[in-house]
């Protein structure tokens, strides 16, 4: 996709949210394709999660594959409504005669299906069902309410899976605040402030990149973090960012909405740290991709850090 629209990007980080792409085969999910297919007469039938430039099958009955380029995706054409969408015969629509899945493995010619809708609304992929022959009748009306019915089966146990997990990463999350606190406690340098600061914003918030820069006789900024093993993003005007941070003139965390940035296709936060808002000892700023907005909890655990810097900071000065 050469162009992401402001609400594929929150599509896609809602969809990051679950942390389910690339994940292994799990029971559930397995038993809701298998039944699909039985329930609805097709030899296929998949949970289709659209990502950025593929669709990403969680679970499978019928093929092999995993995944296929998005373009190829007919799922990719059904998460844009709430109804179910159908294809009755493949060779005889003009969007999708010539896909490749079309004049070649896995044939389709059938197409059915249901979004995955989230409690807030977003479509994450699909349940289908597909057939290698035409269906000029396509599905009745209880057939409909039953691909839909399945499909709502499949957002609950997404919602149950990331329940589970959210619990796991905040249990995680205190352990590693703990942890930081201690550190920050014993901190000798600046520069182990910052390695504090942005190895916990690694493990609390999944950052991308992350930026600490403090001011005191000797102003020591550091270089930015890239924190995910990937460059980091030189689209995210820190320099800009940190100078509209301290103006601000409050310690209470900041985001692009509070001062105005927008554009960066991620989410940003910025904490300024100092026991006077006026005079600030420092700022430490996290940016990541792909998401709309940082969590209550990610937010306040990174508020208690930058506390406790405070007074390291304090300490050194």
């Amino acid at each position: 996709m050469s162009h992401i629209s402001p609400a594929e990007l929150s599509r896609l980080g809602k969809l990051a949210e679950y942390q389910i792409l690339d994940t292994a085969p799990e029971k559930e999910f397995d038993e809701i394709v298998k039944l699909a297919s039985s329930l609805l007469g097709t030899p296929i039938s998949t949970v289709s999660l659209v990502d950025r430039d593929r669709q990403w099958f969680k679970a499978r009955y019928g093929i092999s594959g995993t995944e296929t380029p998005r373009e190829h995706a007919f799922c990719a054409h059904a998460i844009e409504g709430d109804d179910v969408y159908i294809v009755n015969d493949a060779t005889k629509n003009p969007l999708f005669a010539e896909n490749p899945l079309v004049t070649g493995a896995p044939d389709i010619r059938f197409y059915a299906g249901a979004p995955l809708i989230t409690p807030d609304h977003f479509r994450l992929g699909t349940l289908c069902v597909i057939d290698t022959i035409p269906r000029d009748g396509g599905l009745t009306m209880d057939q409909e309410k039953t691909l839909a019915l399945l499909a709502s089966m499949v957002v609950n146990a997404l919602e149950s899976r990331r329940a589970t997990l959210r619990a796991q990463h905040q249990s995680r999350m205190l352990t590693k605040v703990a942890q930081s606190m201690v550190a920050l406690a014993q901190a000798k340098t600046l520069e182990d402030i910052g390695n504090i600061l942005t190895e916990a914003a690694r493990s609390l918030v999944v950052a991308d990149a992350a930026r600490f820069e403090a001011f005191s006789t000797r102003t020591v900024t550091m270089a930015t973090r890239n924190v995910r093993g990937t460059q980091p993003p030189a689209d995210v005007p820190w320099v800009q960012r940190g100078a509209a941070l301290v103006a601000r003139q409050s310690f209470a965390p900041a985001t692009d909405k509070d001062i105005g940035f927008s554009g960066d296709k991620g989410a940003w936060l910025g904490l300024l740290i100092g026991l006077s808002a006026e005079a600030p000892k420092a700022h430490f700023q996290i940016w990541r991709q792909f998401t709309t907005s940082f969590t209550e909890i990610e937010t306040a655990m990174l508020t208690d850090l930058a506390r406790v810097a405070s007074g390291a900071i304090e300490r050194l000065a």
